[in-house]
């Protein structure tokens, strides 16, 4: 897949809602491997996500318990919705 890293969004609420569908999607076909974030990783790169702002997304996923892929929807996706509601 072509990443056209001139395309660097902020994530917002229309953003997180393609993140949160492709989470499941991948989630649905690999599983998660409940040790990290890689999924979510993935994603962000696929949208193009500036790093230090992925930095930012997935500290606060981990903030609110979402320590693998997994538990972004289990413990981390309500405080998400709250960060990223614009």
């Amino acid at each position: 897949m072509y990443i056209d890293k001139k395309r660097e969004i902020k994530l917002n609420k229309k953003e997180l809602e393609k993140f949160f569908k492709r989470l499941a999607e991948l989630l649905e076909v690999n599983g998660c491997n409940a040790r990290d974030l890689s999924n979510a990783q993935i994603i962000l790169d696929e949208m193009g996500v500036p790093e230090d702002e992925q930095d930012e997304f997935l500290e606060g996923c981990r903030y609110a318990g979402g320590f693998c892929d997994c538990e972004i929807f289990l413990n981390a996706e309500e405080y998400l919705r709250e960060k990223y509601s614009d």
